[in-house]
Parts: C-alpha cells; sequence; structure tokens
C-alpha cells in the first residue's frame, strides 16, 4: 500500500453523508443486564455525492481512483465545512501542545495566540503533526489570560503526543484538516450517460 497525494475534489460536492463508526462489543447477562465496552478507536467514513460532471470534470476523478487500487492505497481528503473550524478566530489563531500526552489520553494541555478567547467549538476536527488519525472536540474550549487551555476529544489518542517544549512537539492542525482516507469497497462504478455527463458516487473511510 502506499499514500498517493489529496483527492481532487475540485468540482465539489453535491452533498457528504458523513459518519462516525465505533465498534461496541456488547454481553446481555441472564438477568438482562447489557455490558458494554470497546477497545478500538472511533473511524470517520463518508459517502459522498458529486454534481452530474462532463467528461472534462470526471476523468481526472476516475484517474484518481484506479491509482488507487480499490483500498488498497490510500489517500488525504479536506471536506467541504467539516474539515474546517467554526471558532470566529480560525483565520488567525495557531495552537500547540503543551503538555505530553500518551495514547489514550481524551485532554492535552495546548496554547495559543488566542487570549482569554473562543478557540475550538464543540464539533471541530483536527489532527496532529505526528500522525494521520482525526478527532473531534467534544466540548467548547477557551483560552485563559495566558492563552492556555484544556482541549477535550473523542476518540482517545492513538498515539503519544509531545510538547511544544519538547524536541519536534506537536501543532495542532484545525483548519483546512485533512482525513487519511481508502475506498470502502473494491469495486467502483461510473455513471456515464448517454448524453455525455457522468454522475458518481463514492464511499471511503478513514485508516489509522
Amino acid at each position: 500500500m502506499a499514500y498517493i497525494g489529496n483527492f481532487p475534489i475540485s468540482v465539489g460536492t453535491r452533498a457528504i453523508n458523513f459518519k462516525q463508526n465505533t465498534a461496541t462489543k456488547k454481553t446481555e447477562t441472564a438477568s438482562g443486564r447489557i455490558i458494554r465496552a470497546t477497545n478500538s478507536t472511533t473511524i470517520w467514513s463518508a459517502t459522498l455525492s458529486f454534481p452530474t460532471m462532463t467528461l472534462a470534470e470526471f476523468k481526472p476523478i476516475q484517474a484518481f481512483i484506479a491509482r488507487c487500487q480499490g483500498s488498497l492505497n490510500e489517500f488525504d481528503i479536506v471536506f467541504p465545512t467539516i474539515s474546517t473550524s467554526t471558532s470566529p478566530n480560525v483565520a488567525s489563531q495557531n495552537c500547540y501542545v503543551t503538555s505530553d500526552a500518551s495514547a489514550g489520553a481524551t485532554t492535552l494541555s495546548v496554547n495559543s495566540n488566542v487570549i482569554s478567547g473562543e478557540l475550538f467549538k464543540a464539533g471541530d476536527v483536527i489532527r496532529f503533526g505526528n500522525h494521520t488519525k482525526v478527532y473531534m472536540v467534544s466540548t467548547d474550549i477557551n483560552t485563559d489570560a495566558g492563552g492556555d487551555a484544556t482541549l477535550n476529544i473523542t476518540p482517545a489518542l492513538v498515539n503519544d503526543v509531545v510538547s511544544q517544549e519538547s524536541a519536534g512537539g506537536e501543532q495542532v492542525i484545525f483548519s483546512s484538516v485533512p482525513f487519511r482516507m481508502i475506498l470502502t469497497g473494491d469495486l467502483q462504478e461510473f455513471g456515464y450517460r448517454n448524453d455525455g455527463l457522468v454522475d458518481y458516487e463514492i464511499d471511503i473511510q478513514e485508516t489509522i
């Protein structure tokens, strides 16, 4: 398998069905009690419906799909709306991890140039510089007078993240967040119409 670059999404999408997948194991006892547990992370997936395209618009997409070789090769995709923070300060802010966090953590200490203001809104997605997993901010995050804040995320970290003060300290990516994805299925269908236009829909899922 290989990383083959950014998915060509310049034509835009007509609709995105965005999905959150968390595998939960449920065991029901004889008394009726249901025990629930999970040992896996949340995986994001999506169905992208494209507007009807001309051949010139569609050919680059079909070529990229061919390079994917089914679900073998992975790519990054920046989703309209979903990949961008809704914070009003997003255009000018930055954000760094300030204390080492281990895999399994759901809170991180961060610092930003936003002072006593809104850093993230619940539902924003973020990514860290040292790995490709995408996380969702689970609560509204506001900084104090020094720009410090506690960042709450879901799911739990799948990799350790080191602080800004440590060698290779990590920046929080919150604008145009790329999702590392693969095609969900190995069979792809292309809707070539008799009027020379093309209809296409794609199912993709996160890979980590």
